[in-house]
């Protein structure tokens, strides 16, 4: 039984798919991999969050804020980053990504919790918050002793980043967190990509030999016709064959003598 072939049409749709999608591929790559570098959550050299047109993505690690209200560990959420004037704005009941060593190991942290009470202190304010999934708040504010460790902490204005727009991304925290690893990274993002690259540099020898096998057919049929057109030529310009003129000179053989007529008879 004879195999039905695709039709060219086909092939070429099938071809502008898989290009089309080898591409989306590698778009998505490339805005994958500004998002991770966006939400690395490391401090710059001002010790603010890396941002990106005064908009911080952050990855939320606990459950601290789960509720209503809130969001869930894995989470990314979308915060805008504030002036000083802008923070000395904040009220009670917005949430609030800040820096805190909360290890106390001389390590600073990203943190992000609601505002449930606000102290202003000489030309700053102390902001305390909590988590909404929390019983208690982060810390107890003393006019005398602020920060102190068994009073948990407060926030200054100082150590705000910027105030949570509402907007989030329930999940996608975790898979960005993979990605943050260099296995992750490797095997989601760097592999598909050399894959993709090896699959374009085999599709270019290949088309660079279908050429240069087409080329060789063109040659050798040019050839073959060059070879063709002298053979027909020589034959023209070689003269036709003279043929001898007849012997005159040969003897016509001789008649039969006629036969003699009957005499009359009498």
């Amino acid at each position: 039984m004879e195999t039905t072939k695709k039709s060219p049409s086909v092939k070429k749709i099938l071809s502008i798919v898989g290009n089309t999608v080898l591409w989306l591929f590698v778009a998505f790559a490339i805005i994958i991999t500004v998002i991770v570098f966006a939400t690395n959550n490391t401090k710059s050299e001002d010790n603010s969050l890396s941002t990106i047109g005064g908009l911080a993505l952050v990855t939320i690690k606990s459950d601290s804020m789960k509720g209503k209200d809130g969001f869930k560990k894995g989470s990314l959420i979308f915060v805008n980053t504030l002036t000083d004037v802008e923070k000395k704005e904040l009220k009670v009941g917005d949430v609030i990504t800040f820096r805190v060593d909360l290890n106390k190991d001389g390590v600073e942290e990203y943190n992000t919790h609601r505002i449930v009470d606000i102290h202003p202190d000489g030309d700053d304010l102390y902001f305390v918050t909590k988590g909404d999934n929390n019983k208690n708040p982060d810390g107890v504010y003393r006019a005398s002793a602020k920060n102190h460790a068994e009073d948990g902490y407060v926030v200054s204005t100082k150590m705000i980043e910027g105030k949570w727009n509402g907007k989030k991304i329930g999940g996608i925290g975790n898979f960005l967190s993979f990605l943050k690893t260099r296995v992750g990274f490797f095997v989601v993002i760097i592999l598909p990509l050399i894959a993709f690259f090896i699959y374009e540099l085999i599709r270019f020898i290949m088309v660079v030999l279908s050429l240069k096998g087409k080329k060789t057919e063109d040659e050798i049929r040019q050839r073959v016709m060059e070879e063709i057109l002298r053979a027909q030529q020589e034959t023209a310009a070689t003269p036709a064959p003279v043929e001898a003129p007849a012997d005159t000179s040969a003897k016509t053989p001789a008649a039969e003598p006629e036969a003699p007529a009957e005499e009359p008879k009498e």
